[in-house]
């Protein structure tokens, strides 16, 4: 191909009106000709530039479609064919599309380079055979025919085996019904491992009944990871298996595939421990700790097989981190946690840590004896402290009496500085002790009121976590030297530790004069901590009122100075404020509506649906907003904030804004799936509520039945040892609401 005509028809690209994610794409040209020079530098250089503005974190955009004809002529020309043929797939598998014409324009772009892309499943270089698989695969049925037939004749020669089973994964992606046949025939003990672990997962993906002869497969190849080594697609493929499994309704399945394994492994130690044993152990934990992130049955059924794993120190690790977070089931795991917190290394540390996580009745006291080598078990309690409702370990004697000891050496540090540990060496945990040390006195409240002496001294020096721990734990009447400590505090110093000294002062004393000194000129201030000052000031509840010409003026402000989140969310936070004071409609609707706009931007859901929910606490007077309200009921990431809102503003109607309230619940209930984040989760319960039980039929009750006390999780997105603790959070609300609306 002659790259001189390519770069001519590039020149007639008119690539300043184009956008990419930096904004005006007339860089782009220089690029691409900088990725086809004979500077190797430079044009890695080049292409790294490319992933960033034309397809930054998987987002395409209008230079990109212009771009794929430019890539896709290189490939072909033999430059740099195996990367760019990777950047022709990424933009084909995007469906985050940012300024395109049409949907799919993207997609469609590559799907039209396919008879440049074809000819290079029979380049000589193994890599390039298996980038264009996995290019055409990302183009789906789009592909067909051609991109099926040339992949189809592609198996009939490959004779490698990652690539033969990345040829076998794209057939299945672009045609599911013609490749039938090739699964099965993946399948056979005379296809190489890669293949048939490769046949294996499309057998399932595409709905195939588990049966003997997979159940073989996975028993003959296990562990299975190795197989996909160097393979385009699946990494993890046990846990790829199971979840997918359970996904399709083949809960049983699932467990069972993972239990096996975790049998085999077992049986493997027995035999003597090899480095195939240890992947096969931290392949089976993993595809254990996923299913249980997914269901609230499997943990039940998949401990007695993990429980052996910890008896030997070389696989306790992966056991602990699996059943750490696992609640009812796992204290059957309790003695042998015991048994390894008692040793002196990390894995000890680990263990104490899942035991204290656990709420076992032993973790006070093992902390109590080794606080100062177990970070992660130290940073374990105060998460308890965090959870809703709290759950902080039982404040014995001995454990408060280390933990004020461990507190007063780390005032010594701060005061004469040693040399700091690397984070490599103690982690975030070690480095985080007085926060942590602070949050578990904050958790005992009162009871910690002795340890009011190494929090007043520590104050200076780790101010917002020590003023939230006195708030809880001093008593304004009986510790004056805390208040007293707490008032220099909050008139001097950086804002953040002012203001969390006069919170602390508020909640003590109810003398609101120290926060107002520094949320009043604070609101004042366009940054990106002006909302969380203005929620500090709405907590003030009527005394906030000293601060309502700040949160007025915020109000006040042109549009244009909230083109931000925070600063949108900042004026939300001001109008519910200022409703809570004045009940003025025509103040605070205005930002109402504003933030309601958001809904319509890619990344504003959450700021409207702030908006939705200060728009429910106006009642009637949000009525305004009812046209901005109906299309967010079609958005499942706001149809619970807009429901409620709605209820909010026609009180008693059962038809607010035309729509019967069993649409409302139906519509509700749908936005509910498993994968939520907590929040979201909450939020949709509490709109739920706001219904009341006439709105529901038996059929939508018995759905939130299968919310609370189904086996499948519904929280299932946020920090992954929270997932389980937060899904039980969830049940309890669900339970209560369900209640109420059955009463």
């Amino acid at each position: 191909m002659d790259l001189a005509t390519v770069f001519a028809d590039l020149d007639r690209v008119a690539w300043p009106e184009l956008g990419h994610a930096y904004g005006p794409a007339d860089d782009v040209p220089g690029l691409l000709r900088a990725v086809t020079g004979a500077d190797e530098e430079a044009a890695a250089e080049a292409e790294q530039e490319l992933w960033g503005s034309i397809v930054h974190q998987g987002t395409v955009y209008e230079a990109t479609v212009a771009a794929v004809p430019f890539l896709a002529r290189f490939a072909a020309a033999g430059v740099r064919r195996a990367n760019l043929l990777g950047m022709l797939g990424a933009i084909a598998e995007s469906a985050d599309e940012h300024g395109l014409d049409r949907p799919g324009a993207a997609r469609a772009a590559v799907v039209a380079q396919l008879p440049l892309m074809l000819p290079l499943l029979s380049d000589s270089d193994a890599e390039v055979r298996q980038c264009t698989a996995w290019a055409v695969a990302q183009c789906g049925s789009a592909a067909r025919p051609a991109g099926w037939t040339a992949l189809r004749h592609r198996w009939d020669v490959e004779a490698d085996p990652v690539v033969r089973a990345d040829v076998l994964t794209a057939c299945v992606l672009v045609d599911r019904d013609a490749s039938e046949a090739l699964r099965t025939a993946g399948l056979r003990a005379t296809e190489p491992p890669p293949v048939r672990v490769a046949a294996l997962l499309a057998c399932v993906e595409t709905g195939r009944p588990w049966d003997g002869e997979l159940a073989a497969v996975v028993a003959a190849l296990s562990p299975l990871g190795p197989h996909t080594a160097g393979g385009q697609w699946q990494r993890e493929p046990l846990q790829a298996l199971a979840v997918d499994l359970y996904e399709r309704g083949d809960a049983d399945a699932a467990i069972e595939v993972v239990v096996s394994a975790l049998d085999r492994a077992v049986e493997a130690l027995r035999d003597g421990a090899d480095a195939r044993t240890a992947v096969a152990v931290a392949e089976a934990t993993w595809a254990a700790e996923s299913l249980a992130l997914r269901s609230r049955t499997a943990p039940a059924r998949l401990l007695p097989a993990m429980l052996p794993l910890l008896n030997t120190p070389a696989t306790a690790g992966a056991v602990i981190t699996a059943v750490r977070d696992w609640g009812e089931p796992a204290p059957k795991a309790v003695p042998a946690l015991a048994r390894l917190a008692e040793g002196t290394d990390e894995l000890a540390d680990r263990a104490l840590a899942a035991l204290v996580a656990l709420g076992a009745p032993e973790a006070a006291d093992l902390l109590a004896q080794r606080l100062a080598d177990r970070p992660h078990a130290l940073k374990a309690a105060f998460q308890l402290t965090l959870q809703r409702p709290p759950a902080p370990l039982p404040c014995t004697p001995a454990l408060l009496d280390t933990v004020r000891a461990r507190l007063a050496a780390a005032t010594a540090d701060a005061v004469t500085p040693r040399k700091r540990q690397s984070l490599m060496v103690g982690g975030l945990a070690t480095a985080n002790e007085p926060v942590y040390l602070a949050g578990l006195l904050a958790g005992w409240g009162r009871s910690a009121r002795a340890a009011i002496p190494e929090l007043t001294a520590a104050l200076p020096h780790h101010a917002v976590p020590v003023s939230r721990a006195l708030a809880a734990v001093a008593d304004a009447q009986l510790d004056p030297d805390a208040v007293t400590a707490l008032r220099a505090c909050a008139g001097a110093g950086p804002r953040s530790n002012r203001q969390a000294a006069a919170t602390a002062l508020h909640t003590l004393t109810n003398d609101a004069d120290p926060l107002i000194a520094v949320l009043g000129p604070a609101l004042a201030e366009q940054s990106g901590t002006r909302d969380q000052c203005v929620q500090a000031a709405a907590s003030l509840g009527e005394q906030a009122r000293a601060l309502l010409p700040q949160l007025m003026a915020l109000l006040s402000e042109p549009a244009e100075t909230r083109t931000t989140i925070p600063a949108a969310r900042a004026g939300l936070a001001a109008a519910a404020a200022v409703w809570e004071l004045t009940g003025d409609q025509a103040l605070v609707l205005p930002m109402v509506l504003e933030g309601l706009t958001w809904a319509t931007d890619p990344w504003g859901h959450q700021t409207a649906n702030r908006a939705a929910e200060v728009a429910t606490l106006l009642g009637p007077a949000a009525r305004p907003a009812t046209s901005h309200l109906l299309p967010m009921l079609d958005r499942s990431d706001m149809t619970a904030t807009a429901a409620h809102a709605l209820v909010a503003a026609h009180p008693g109607s059962d038809r607010p804004a035309g729509i019967a309230l069993t649409d409302l619940a139906d519509r509700i209930l749908e936005s509910v799936a498993p994968g939520a984040y907590l929040n979201s989760a909450l939020t949709a319960l509490e709109a739920l509520a706001s219904l009341g039980p006439a709105a529901f039929t038996p059929t939508q009750l018995n759905r939130l039945q299968t919310l609370a006390n189904g086996a499948r999780r519904i929280v299932g997105s946020g920090i992954q040892t929270e997932i389980i603790h937060n899904d039980s959070e969830f049940c309890a609300v669900a339970r209560r609401v369900l209640a109420d609306l059955t009463h």
